[in-house]
């Protein structure tokens, strides 16, 4: 893993130069990576949150593209002042260590309802690399940062099989499968008409990920049922070939050719992988 982002401020350049982007964007992974090495210098954090979606993806299994936010699952409740006081409290310590300067700004829960199943704590995280003098005055006076890294933290979601995967911090990280993310994103796609969302991003990494990686397609098949009987989602080969399934994937689709660093694949292109996967899966017609 550790090629995969810069491990200290000194490696920034050269690990911009060397992966093909801007100094800008390494400066924004090293800030990223200090949150995942904060995640595993916990010994709470580590053993409760995992790693998962594009950019677990991107860190750990297959390296493409990008996206801002780290997307984490609990596999233990966890309230939200608990999981900011954690979350501040190992970042302080990983500042220490990086250089770089972490406030938690906020830790939001949506949705607000008490009475709800699925919760994801939408956390904030400024910070301030070694050269931002001003803003980590900012931050050390109590304000906030206006550069920020985001965080999904999801309670109750399905977390079928990860690995423990070495960032250089104090605990291994837990990092989903590659088998569990695909499941992940397929649900995602299934669901995309009654959540009324679109998952463009998910079609592109299924699709990229058919093509780099081997995948164990029965426990692909075993995690998808498992995630989408949580949330009420029927799975079938025809599901995925519903009209709408399609159109909201293909939403804006080509647009994330210029997130991609190796690989983008096709709108048509990635349909026909993505119904090749879902073929060679022991799933319902």
């Amino acid at each position: 893993m550790n090629e995969k982002y810069p491990r200290t401020f000194q490696d920034i350049g050269g690990w911009a130069k060397e992966n093909g982007v801007t100094v800008q964007e390494a400066r924004v992974r090293f800030a990223q990576y200090g949150i995942l090495r904060a995640v595993s210098d916990s010994r709470v954090l580590s053993a409760t949150l995992v790693f998962k979606g594009g950019n677990a993806l991107d860190f750990v299994w297959s390296p493409n593209r990008s996206t801002k936010d780290l997307d984490f699952s609990s596999t233990d409740p966890l309230e939200g002042d608990a999981l900011k006081e954690l979350l501040q409290d190992s970042l302080s310590a990983t500042s220490r260590k990086l250089g770089t300067l972490y406030s938690v700004h906020s830790v939001k829960r949506q949705p607000p309802s008490p009475d709800a199943t699925f919760v994801t704590y939408a956390v904030s995280v400024g910070y301030a690399l070694t050269d931002e003098a001003n803003l980590r005055r900012r931050i050390e006076s109590g304000s906030t940062s206006p550069l920020v890294v985001p965080l999904d933290v999801s309670i109750n979601e399905v977390v079928c099989e990860d690995e423990p995967v070495d960032t250089a911090g104090v605990h291994k990280l837990r990092v989903s499968s590659c088998e569990d993310i695909v499941a992940e994103k397929l649900r995602s796609l299934l669901q995309q008409p009654v959540r009324n969302r679109y998952r463009r991003q998910d079609l592109l990494d299924v699709a990229v990920t058919c093509q780099r990686r081997s995948l164990d397609f029965a426990k692909v098949a075993d995690f998808l049922l498992r995630k989408a009987v949580a949330r009420g989602i029927v799975v079938s080969r025809s599901a995925f070939r519903d009209p709408e399934v399609k159109r909201r994937a293909a939403q804006d689709y080509a647009e994330l050719k210029t997130t991609t660093r190796t690989l983008f694949v096709p709108i048509d292109d990635a349909w026909e992988a993505l119904l090749a996967l879902v073929d060679s899966l022991p799933i319902d017609p």
